[in-house]
């Protein structure tokens, strides 16, 4: 979510937010059955979230069978509403925290969110931490201690957010033509030598069939390098990545062995191995490239292989065979992402709600082994089916695909987080094999990060130029562009671009982390 919201509403929020603690329950009428002492227990949930675009929560109309059987198997009345994403639901947001209109459960991108401003010091949140301790040995035992170690979720030894886990710890994998390495035959690269080879044959070889021999590119490379931050590691430093050098924490971006990367990244330009149009290349072109034949490598998530890279989504590629692969290696290691604390979200509970147990409690339940079939497989019979004790789910069937309605039970409604990369449903779908070994591929490439749990820093909150990373308007895309096109020096280029960034604030970037960093680790 972005972390930009008007200034009006920003006032607005502080000086109401505090109202929001003293609002008496809403939509808590009394439910049957006993709680401690007799009184009554409220069995009614009530869930504020984002549709994140997704089809499925966009058009949610009552009575909708997967709310009500998760309903059902939670045994709680359960009431999903589904705000707008991303700008739209930082701004909806903030109206109804200043409104003091909060439900049970919420979701978030921090504690601390901007969304929320002082609601964590105003007393507008619950604290957990105990209630999770009595109620929630599920959640305790199965969300990972680092994404509990998140500024994001706890503050001060004490716990105010659950966090709502990304599907996996890391996700990320190289798919390459294996079809393509078959009609070369070459073997999987692994080397940076043995990826650059690929790269020439498939630069000299008109491999998609189509007649023109120079549509075709080794690395098919997307805007602000989404998806392609390859060939950095490999010597040392990743522009996304901050790092504990000589005492001080720094990113990659600035480190001397980005010199190195800079100049392979020159070789692959000058040499045709990416597409020229990388600084351009959009989402959607990028994937429809990738689709026509244009790639011979590329980036993304083992996840989306069951959305975007099955073969029969290729165009006019009627032997289009795929393999996940590890990243190369380089003299200085490899990987393909940094660690990460696995956070796609945080909920919290309004400290106005009566029966926050009630809460932790179906929150503990969605973490349990029998919930896990519904958030990857869905109803019986609807979603998949069982003969002879084996499970078949086939995200191809009208039940899964139309609507996207597998996304709504396994991700939109789904407490835990993302559950479209769940054992159950990896077991059960028809490509188990070629997701199980992209899943350990991913593992295997994520790479310790310094960084990890550093909240955002104040010292960049008003320099978005000066962002660690390679978003579009930093100083280092700038830089990046101007080197590899040749029309500036590698060497003097680079050395302009950290003097400048320190210059412009990142000193003082690089103080705050740092301090964060000996104040975090106890150093």
């Amino acid at each position: 979510m972005g972390k930009t919201i008007s200034k009006r509403l920003a006032v607005s929020v502080s000086a109401l937010v505090a109202a929001a603690a003293m609002v008496s329950a809403c939509g808590s009428k009394p439910a049957s059955g006993g709680g401690p002492g007799g009184e009554a227990v409220n069995k009614d949930i009530h869930i504020l979230l984002s549709h994140s675009n997704a089809k499925y929560a966009m058009q949610l109309k009552d009575n909708d069978p997967y709310v009500k059987k998760l309903s059902e198997l939670s045994g709680y009345n359960l009431k999903f509403e589904f705000l707008g994403h991303g700008n739209d639901y930082i701004q909806q947001l903030t109206v109804r925290f200043a409104s003091g209109d909060l439900p049970d459960l919420i979701r978030t991108d921090s504690i601390d969110s901007t969304m929320h401003p002082g609601a964590l010091q105003q007393g507008v949140f619950h604290e957990l931490g105990p209630l999770i301790d009595q109620y929630g040995p599920n959640i305790k035992s199965k969300i990972p201690k680092e994404a509990w170690e998140s500024t994001r979720v706890s503050r001060d030894g004490k716990i105010y957010g659950i966090p709502a886990l990304s599907a996996l710890p890391a996700s990320r994998v190289m798919y390459i033509r294996q079809d393509w390495l078959d009609k070369l035959g070459m073997k999987v690269p692994e080397t940076l030598d043995e990826f650059l080879a690929f790269f020439e044959a498939v630069k000299t070889n008109d491999l998609n069939g189509n007649g023109d021999p120079n549509d075709e590119y080794g690395f098919y490379v997307r805007e602000n390098l989404q998806f392609s931050d390859v060939f950095f590691r490999e010597f040392g430093a990743s522009p996304n990545q901050w790092y504990y050098r000589d005492g001080q924490l720094i990113p990659g971006m600035v480190l001397p062995e980005m010199k190195d990367a800079l100049k392979f990244w020159k070789e692959l330009y000058d040499k045709g191995y990416i597409n020229p149009n990388l600084f351009t290349n959009k989402s959607a072109d990028w994937e429809a490239g990738i689709k026509q034949g244009k790639a011979g490598l590329w980036m993304h998530d083992i996840i989306n292989y069951m959305s975007n890279w099955q073969p029969e989504n290729f165009v006019n590629q009627p032997e289009v065979k795929l393999s996940a692969i590890m990243p190369p290696q380089g003299p200085k290691g490899g990987g393909i992402t940094a660690q990460s604390d696995q956070i796609y979200f945080v909920w919290v509970i309004p400290s106005k709600v009566k029966n926050p147990e009630e809460i932790i409690k179906f929150i503990d339940w969605a973490w349990s082994d029998e919930a896990e079939t519904f958030f990857s497989l869905g109803i019986k019979d609807v979603n998949y089916t069982e003969e002879n004790g084996k499970v078949k789910w086939d995200p191809k069937t009208p039940a899964n695909y139309e609507n996207d309605a597998s996304i709504f039970y396994q991700l939109s409604i789904n407490p835990r987080g993302d559950g479209r990369m769940l054992p159950s449903l990896i077991e059960a779908h028809p490509d188990a094999e070629f997701l199980k070994k992209g899943v350990e591929i991913a593992k295997n490439s994520s790479t310790p990060n310094d960084g990890l749990h550093m909240p955002v820093l104040e010292s960049l909150k008003t320099h978005p130029e000066l962002a660690v990373g390679t978003n579009s308007g930093t100083l280092f895309l700038d830089m990046f562009a101007k080197v590899i096109t040749g029309k500036e020096d590698v060497d003097a280029a680079f050395d302009n671009f950290v003097s400048e960034w320190k210059r412009r604030g990142g000193d003082a970037a690089i103080k705050e982390a740092t301090d964060w960093y000996h104040s975090f680790h106890k150093k």
